[in-house]
């Protein structure tokens, strides 16, 4: 697998936890800077991630194993964290 590809998906995943955070409030008809601001960065966050892997060359990204490593548990836990919410409040 790329590192590219683990990196960028990992930071898609955490916008699309940070945007799956704000759109039930926001279908409810919540309005807040707060609501607003996540669901710009979320959909910022997925956007620069499948920009930058569609121009990136995966063979001249560079990072280190623990950085990586730590993305992806970063978004896991991330994802499974907002999931768990959204279970329990529904």
């Amino acid at each position: 697998m790329k590192r590219l590809y683990a990196y960028q998906g990992s930071l898609a995943v955490i916008g699309v936890s940070f945007g799956l955070n704000a759109l039930p409030s926001l279908v409810a008809g919540e309005r807040s800077i707060p609501l607003l601001l996540m669901a710009v960065g979320s959909s910022g966050m997925i956007i620069g991630a499948i920009y930058e892997s569609l121009s990136t060359d995966p063979s001249e990204f560079e990072i280190s194993t623990g950085a990586l490593l730590a993305l992806l548990a970063a978004a896991c836990l991330s994802l499974a964290g907002t999931l768990l919410e959204l279970l329990i409040t529904a």
